[in-house]
Formats: structure tokens, sequence, C-alpha cells
């Protein structure tokens, strides 16, 4: 019944189920872990246990509402969500990772920018609490990279990366922006909606530019494609890389050093040099995606 009622239903309706079952998820995510603290305490607080937490909010949170909402709508959920293969698929993976090298400085940039943004004093209240949150979840964060055995790595680049870069995909890319893309009828907004709330819902102010526009670039690698894997896959190497570095260098990696330095005004040439190239090399991309269907029709 549910399900004939969500195929016919209108894709604001389809969005507000989406996300009241990702809400609900979250909601039993946090009583199933609220039980294991309860009934094993020395549990609480170890690094097992957030592992734990991370695992369960990418199933309850992110995989499974999407899955489900697909699967009432019809159809086969991962194909129509995106994941499928085709006779190009490889060079749209390369192309994936230029965009990706192309990109990351410019990202960078406006990460140190956002990361050094300082308040009006009106708001300091305000940076303070977004400073706090910022700080806890930095933390948390360090805990999780300072591993220092081959089996934390495997696990970082497994629940850091793989599985963040998958189920995160499946829900904004492959559910939320494909709905909003039906309908807003525009593919432009519906990328930077989704990028918005992408970066709104990892509660990180001071990482919410670049986080927005790595959004975007996901967003649009998804449009161009319909693919995927291809928004997967920047996804995957983008934390992955963080994760390795901080393994293989730790607190003297490159990234929290950039992180430290002050903005300069060599700094904007870098940024508009990585924008303009990054724009162009989706330009080719989406006459290269056009080009294959117009010769497959």
């Amino acid at each position: 019944m549910m399900s004939k009622m969500l195929e016919h239903s209108a894709q604001r309706t389809k969005v507000a189920y989406l996300l009241l079952f990702s809400l609900m998820g979250s909601f039993l995510a946090g009583a199933l872990l609220h039980m294991i603290g309860m009934s094993y305490p020395a549990f609480t607080g170890t690094i097992w246990y957030y592992r734990l937490t991370i695992l369960l909010q990418d199933l309850l949170v992110m995989f499974l509402p999407a899955y489900t909402l697909y699967r009432w709508i019809g159809g086969t959920p991962m194909k129509r969500m995106g994941l499928k293969r085709t006779g190009k698929l490889p060079l749209a993976l390369l192309v994936t990772l230029l965009v990706f090298a192309v990109s990351y400085p410019g990202i960078a940039v406006v990460a140190r920018w956002n990361e050094q943004m300082v308040l009006p004093d009106a708001l300091r209240g305000v940076e303070n609490w977004m400073r706090q949150m910022e700080d806890a979840l930095r933390q948390l964060t360090d805990l999780f990279l300072s591993g220092e055995s081959w089996i934390d790595l495997l696990m970082n680049l497994f629940l850091v990366a793989a599985t963040a870069a998958f189920v995160e995909e499946i829900f904004f890319r492959g559910a939320l922006q494909q709905l909003l893309e039906r309908w807003f009828r525009k593919g432009h907004l519906a990328v930077w909606v989704t990028a918005f709330i992408f970066s709104a819902i990892h509660l990180q102010f001071f990482g919410f530019f670049p986080r927005l526009l790595m959004g975007a670039v996901l967003g649009y690698l998804f449009l161009y494609s319909g693919n995927l894997w291809l928004p997967m896959l920047y996804h995957f190497v983008n934390n992955a890389s963080v994760v390795v570095i901080t393994f293989f260098c730790g607190e003297n990696n490159f990234l929290e050093q950039l992180e430290k330095k002050p903005l300069t005004w060599g700094a904007i040439p870098v940024m508009i040099a990585s924008g303009v190239l990054t724009y162009f090399i989706f330009l080719r991309f989406k006459r290269l995606i056009d080009d294959q269907k117009h010769d497959s029709d």
C-alpha cells in the first residue's frame, strides 16, 4: 500500500519521506547506542564504540532511508540511484580523478579562509559556541585518526573513506539530488541545494564553505554522468587521502600545517586557476557524455 502511494506521489512528498526516514533512523541509532551503553558501560567511550556509532549512523540515517524509499517507489533501487556500469566508465573514473586533482587546491584555499574566519564582536558568543562544537568534532576526528596500527589504518579507510563515500553519495546524490531535480526541474538548483544540505548536516560551520563547494563538485559529477560511481570515487579519494597522510605523517603532515598558515594574496590566483580549470574540465566532460548519449541514440 505504501509503495503504491509513494510510486505516484509528488516529488516533494518523496523528499519529505526521505528526510522523515532519515530522522527515524537517527532516533533508532541513538536508542541502540543508548541500550549498548547501558548494557556495556565499559564499552562506551572506546574507539570501537565510536566506530560502531558511525557504522549505525551510516546504515540507519543514510543508506536504509534512501534504499527503502527507492524500493517502495519501484524498480531496482541501486540502479535507479545511479549505481550502474557503462562502457566508458573507466574513462569517466579517470576524468573524476583529474577533477579531484584540479579542484582540490581551490577548495583547500577556501577551507583555510573558512577556518580562519572571525565573526563581528556582536556575534562573539555565537562564534565561541561554534568553535566549541568544532573543537569537539575535531577531537573525535583526531581520536579516529590517532591509531598507529595497520588495523587502525584499514578500519579508517573502511569507515571514514569507503563507507562514508558510499552511503553519503547514495543518500545525497543518488536519492536527494535526483528527487530535488525532478521537483525543481532544474539540475543546477538541485545540485546546490543538495550541496548546502550536505554541508550543513555535518554541523561544522568553520568547514561549511569548502564542504559546500565539494558537494557541488560531487553533484555535477552525478548530474552530468548519471553515474553514482563518479562522485563516490571523488568522495573516497578525498577522505582516504586525509586518512593515509595522517597515518604516515602524524602531527607533521602538511594538511595540518596548511590549516595553521595565514592566507596570503598568493592564494587567490591558486583558487581562481583551480576554479577555472575545474569549470572547463566539466564543460569538456559534459560534451563527452552528451556525445555518448547522442551516439547511443
